[in-house]
């Protein structure tokens, strides 16, 4: 046989083998999408063993035909769930939207909800979603701060640790009197994680009996104990930050971040100061909508700073500028405690409350 036959049957071979090739690649094309994006609601931060209904909605199927959807939560399922299946029906037989109800454990973590909608020949659409699992009080979510051998007062539900620095005692934890201000995200279940972010004039409120705001006198007898004895009122107090840094974790996430200009945390101070940011809180709403999971007291809130900063109003107003307090404030990476003005209405601290020992 000829070369030039040997060629003609290699083309011809390769044409139908191009040709079977291209109808395989035809064959695989993705199926159609169904229409919109699926859509839950889960709250950003829930209690120990809360129990969450997700609705889903958002999906449509292009020709009106009914959905299916399928949920998983991770790390705790090790399967999917089935609420609803294409004829409209639960695994039971019952009609069915598709909600799916879920008991969180009491492991404080993170936790992932995706949920699925689907069809027979459409891809399906989903949706990811986070949880976290936190716990309040001096066992939950903040560790490593050593607080529980420490005196401490309640108020309310609230336990506070306290410590002594020259003739005052400082709470060691952020105030959370759900009275007022807003918890972290908005979210109830971080009041007592966190603390509350509280403007200046609520601040005036929320210390237990017999406890106040710290003043400018206060703050520098804490920089005395830190090592610092000539520091000024109303100026940045260098060089006592490690002093006043609580080592912390938030389910076990380290909250301070290591930098060199800040050294190793020591807390000497005993104040355990956490780097839970601030808050613009904007205006407060009117007529707070009540929600199991989101407090509504201040609707716009923007919570900045987390693991970055830690404020902490004072007890002084800026005499020459109306409207307007001190606070003391922490940045991760700065070895000193500065200070700053905040609007006294719609700028958010945390509040640390003081009382004068007994003669």
């Amino acid at each position: 046989m000829s070369f030039r036959k040997l060629t003609s049957i290699a083309f011809i071979i390769a044409a139908a083998l191009c040709t079977l090739s291209c109808k395989d690649d035809d064959e695989s094309t993705v199926p159609p999408s169904l229409s919109g994006a699926m859509a839950f609601n889960l709250p950003e931060y829930i209690f120990p063993e809360s129990v969450i209904k997700m609705v889903p909605s958002g999906v449509t199927h292009p020709d009106g035909e009914e959905l299916g959807y399928y949920w998983k939560v991770s790390p705790t399922m090790k399967k999917s769930d089935t609420t609803r299946f294409e004829n409209g029906l639960d695994k039971n037989g019952n009609p069915s939207d598709g909600s799916f109800t879920h008991k969180f454990s009491d492991t404080l973590q993170t936790y992932t909800v995706q949920g699925y909608a689907y069809a027979k020949g459409y891809s399906y659409v989903s949706k990811t979603s986070y949880t976290n699992v936190v716990k309040g009080g001096i066992d939950g979510s903040i560790t490593n701060l050593e607080l529980k051998d420490k005196p401490s007062v309640t108020a309310g539900s609230v336990t506070y640790p306290y410590v002594t620095i020259g003739s005052t005692d400082w709470l060691c934890r952020n105030i959370a009197d759900a009275s007022a201000g807003a918890p972290y995200g908005n979210s109830i279940a971080m009041s007592d994680v966190f603390g509350r972010y509280y403007s200046y004039e609520e601040a005036l409120e929320v210390c237990p009996e017999g406890w106040q705001l710290p003043t400018e006198a206060d703050w520098l007898e804490v920089a005395a104990a830190a090592g610092t004895e000539d520091a000024q009122a109303y100026d940045t107090i260098s060089g006592v930050a490690a002093a006043l840094m609580g080592n912390a974790y938030f389910n076990d996430s380290l909250m301070w971040e290591y930098w060199p200009e800040v050294g190793d945390i020591t807390n000497s101070t005993g104040l355990s100061l956490i780097p839970t940011g601030y808050a613009m809180l904007g205006a407060r709403a009117s007529s707070p909508q009540e929600d199991e999971y989101v407090d509504n007291r201040y609707p716009q809130a923007q919570f900045l700073g987390y693991k970055e900063y830690a404020a902490f109003w004072t007890a002084d107003k800026v005499e020459e500028e109306e409207g307007m307090a001190y606070y003391r404030y922490l940045i991760s990476k700065q070895p000193d405690l500065m200070i700053n003005k905040g609007d006294t209405k719609t700028f958010g601290a945390a509040v640390r409350c003081v009382r004068k020992t007994a003669e």
